[in-house]
């Protein structure tokens, strides 16, 4: 029995459909990371807003107002 060898293009293109189904899981993969980090920081900027917005009023309550120190 002789084996029968594939033609080279025929290796090529199978090598090249593996490469891309790998990249494509990978792409998949950097996806999910990318939204999770996405979130992460939407959550950070969340909270540091609200620090922020209740550090000023926090600064509001403390500090003296000029109208009634006018009056």
């Amino acid at each position: 029995m002789s084996q029968h060898k594939k033609p080279t293009y025929i290796i090529i293109q199978e090598a090249m459909a593996d490469r891309i189904r790998f990249l494509e899981a990978e792409i998949d993969k950097l996806r999910v990371r990318c939204l999770d980090l996405q979130l992460e920081n939407a959550d950070y900027v969340w909270n540091d807003m609200c620090r922020s917005a209740i550090a000023y009023q926090k600064a509001e309550k403390r500090r003296p107002h000029r109208c009634l120190r006018a009056r």
